[in-house]
């Protein structure tokens, strides 16, 4: 079976120093008990080699010349001290010029002889026990004769194995310590080793769709060849984008110009025509002109929008005073479908916000022009203003006609309309000249359907 290596996700930065640190810690953990283990093993053994050596010295210490004999007093003390630690077994030989003297026949000793001064320490097996052996060669003179004494003593390794047993388990738990411990340490670390790069993650990913401006966070040194090569790549996108803003408002800006001709003189033909046919076909390239010099006029407010977007430029105003002013220049349009706005102002008149304020201007422009247009006539739009959680919002309803219910996915889609507005001239760019505006200054924009046929928008602003 073939494994696709193209669906399997790679790893992450924070996975790999895991893994690593984990390879790492356990082979450094894995050494220092192996180490330890060896270290401590040594000492045992010198411990054990001390007190073999000490006794080979008490024999060497009861030893005796009297009328002419080698004369040896054990001390079976020092034999009972040995073999009481760790119960182990005590075995020793005494030779004279390779006769022996007291002692284990049958244990064989194969290696050399230390002397008083320098001891021959070694391991030997007898029947089948692992021992450790000490072997000294001493002369004695007797009647100007020397004779030469050798002694054996080996013992057993019980005590060694059992302490060596103790402290591997004890090494075993210290070892599973240390490297739980070094683990957590190292996730703490890969944490702050990582934070950066997620900090500057979570920078692009709070960007708006619009937000192409360069990147200007401080990032670590590894990053900046990425910054670097992003920052590239928006620069091609503002070009490319304002190519086709600049192409479209030229298009939009040549359009108009024939679009009026056209209009005034399908109006005077309108006023000379008494054919009621071609009335009929006056007043249709009438209302496209219209429709199409409305598109235009929104493509241009659209272009806009894009442009500042990138490079917007904020200025303290009041923003009671300026949604008065917009309301006032919306009046003539709204008293012509015998529609009322009314202004309710819930915030101090002195309050002023730092916003673009063209983007501003066009936003609620926009909106406000959406929600007269779609208005049932002799109905009153209402637009309040008010503050919330450091937010400015503005509030605008209205009675919308032929609305059952609102698909709110489709409201800020480009060129998207609804059943309501076929009748009715518009482009589709109007909320979603809105929402593109009120995004690049901060804002955000929400339309919901209340009771009956009411339709209420709120643009939030931060002050």
């Amino acid at each position: 079976m073939k494994i696709d290596l193209s669906k399997i996700a790679p790893l992450s930065i924070k996975s790999r120093l895991l893994l690593q640190s984990a390879f790492v810690v356990f082979a450094i953990s894995i050494f220092l008990f192996i180490v330890i283990r060896l270290v401590l093993s040594q000492a045992v053994t010198a411990t054990q080699d001390g007190l073999l050596t000490a006794a080979a010295n008490s024999i060497i210490n009861k030893i005796y010349v009297i009328d002419g004999q080698v004369s040896v007093d054990l001390p079976y003390d020092t034999f009972s001290f040995l073999g009481a630690i760790g119960e182990d077994t005590i075995f020793y030989r005494l030779e004279e010029n390779g006769q022996v003297i007291t002692g284990y026949n049958d244990l064989l000793y194969k290696g050399s002889f230390g002397s008083l001064q320098e001891p021959e320490l070694s391991n030997q097996k007898f029947n089948n026990i692992s021992l450790r052996v000490v072997a000294i060669e001493n002369t004695v003179f007797v009647n100007n004769e020397p004779r030469v004494l050798r002694i054996i003593i080996a013992q057993s390794k019980n005590f060694q194995s059992t302490v060596l047993s103790n402290i591997s388990n004890n090494l075993v738990g210290v070892t599973l310590a240390f490297f739980i411990l070094t683990m957590a340490l190292s996730l703490i670390t890969s944490n702050f080793a990582i934070q950066p790069i997620d900090k500057f993650a979570r920078d692009l990913k709070l960007r708006q769709p619009t937000d192409l401006k360069n990147i200007t966070s401080k990032v670590p040194q590894e990053l900046v060849p990425l910054t670097k090569s992003l920052n590239g790549l928006l620069d091609r996108f503002r070009t490319a984008l304002r190519q086709t803003e600049t192409f479209i408002a030229e298009a939009a800006h040549h359009i108009r110009t024939p679009l009026a001709v056209v209009k005034s003189e399908s109006a005077i033909a309108l006023r000379k025509s008494k054919n009621s046919e071609n009335r009929d076909h006056l007043r249709n390239i009438i209302r496209s002109v219209e429709q199409t010099n409305r598109s235009a006029s929104q493509l241009l407010d659209h272009a806009m929008v894009l442009y500042l977007a990138e490079r917007t430029e904020k200025e303290t105003f009041s923003i009671h005073q300026a949604l008065d002013n917009i309301i006032k220049q919306f009046l003539p349009a709204a008293e012509l479908r015998d529609i009322d706005i009314s202004f309710e102002n819930l915030v101090e008149k002195k309050i002023k916000v730092s916003l673009d304020r063209t983007l501003f201007d066009t936003a609620f422009r926009n909106l406000l022009d959406n929600a007269i247009k779609y208005s049932i006539p002799e109905t009153k739009v209402t637009v309040k203003l008010k503050e919330e959680k450091n937010m400015m919002l503005i509030m605008l309803s209205n009675y919308s006609t032929g609305v059952q219910s609102l698909n709110t996915s489709q409201l800020f889609k480009k060129f998207k309309r609804g059943p309501a507005g076929k009748d009715i001239i518009g482009s589709g760019l109007g909320l979603s000249i809105t929402r593109e505006a009120a995004y690049a200054i901060g804002g955000n924009i929400k339309i919901k359907k209340e009771k009956g046929r009411v339709i209420c928008a709120t643009l939030s602003l931060p002050t």
